[in-house]
């Protein structure tokens, strides 16, 4: 295999490193909890805490209402237990139910009003429960398949890096370093294949000369446009990136 054959080969291996380990990086990104996730757990949370609070409340009310039925039933014993026979006692122990009998439906009224909402909170944390376990399942699935991806990216990955090392003890030191300067200034592309005389990194068209000073081998040639490594020698369509 020629000189420039072998930069191909190594670019080759190299793109396949950059893509891979760029894919790499974005699935361990997502590995973890979403922000769907987050959010589910969230409005769950939300509502079983007013949830919470409206029990507390209901439970209050509810104790308030037995203590102003106790002191109803108190004060109607005194009342018509005939033990009071003083007219103004008796008013004021008439005006006293009364006033208790009034409060006694305000607060029948808000024990209504907390036990819909009981209701209704329990029927909305139900449905949270509901979405926050159908998100759960969907990223479970999703974190399974990322993992599964993630190892095999390793895998490929580390056997991308011996196959590049295998390759670079093949290539000449001042080859390689002409290569990594070349990849470092031309986005990752330091070699073009040459295909009906047109330089695949630029798309200009070679001059003969140049193209066949490519075709022999012996020499690194570049483009006299993008200035890459040309690379001549039939490559296996496969692998034929540029």
């Amino acid at each position: 295999m020629s000189r420039a054959g072998l930069l191909y080969h190594l670019q080759t291996i190299d793109l396949e490193i950059d893509e891979r380990s760029r894919r790499l990086r974005e699935v361990e990104a997502s590995l973890g909890e979403s922000e769907e996730l987050r959010r589910a757990r969230r409005a769950l949370q939300e509502e079983e805490t007013r949830l919470r609070q409206w029990r507390r409340k209901l439970r209050d009310l509810e104790l308030e209402m037995e203590g102003l039925n106790d002191k109803i039933a108190s004060v109607e014993e005194q009342l018509y237990g005939g033990h009071v026979r003083n007219p103004k006692e008796l008013a004021n122990l008439q005006q006293e139910v009364e006033y208790l009998r009034r409060k006694r439906g305000e607060l029948e009224e808000q024990v209504l009003e907390a036990m819909i909402e009981v209701e209704e909170g329990e029927a909305r944390a139900a449905r949270r429960r509901e979405e926050l376990a159908e998100v759960e399942a969907d990223w479970q699935r999703a974190q399974a398949s990322l993992a599964a991806e993630r190892d095999e990216l390793k895998e490929r990955l580390g056997q991308l890096r011996e196959r590049r090392a295998e390759l670079e003890e093949k290539i000449r030191a001042d080859d390689l370093a002409l290569y990594e300067d070349l990849r470092r200034r031309k986005g990752g592309q330091a070699v073009a294949l040459i295909r009906d005389g047109l330089c695949q990194g630029c798309g200009v068209m070679l001059p003969l000369s140049r193209a066949w000073q490519a075709r022999q081998g012996d020499e690194l040639v570049l483009c006299v446009n993008c200035e890459r490594i040309l690379c001549a020698e039939p490559i296996p369509p496969s692998e034929q990136r540029w």
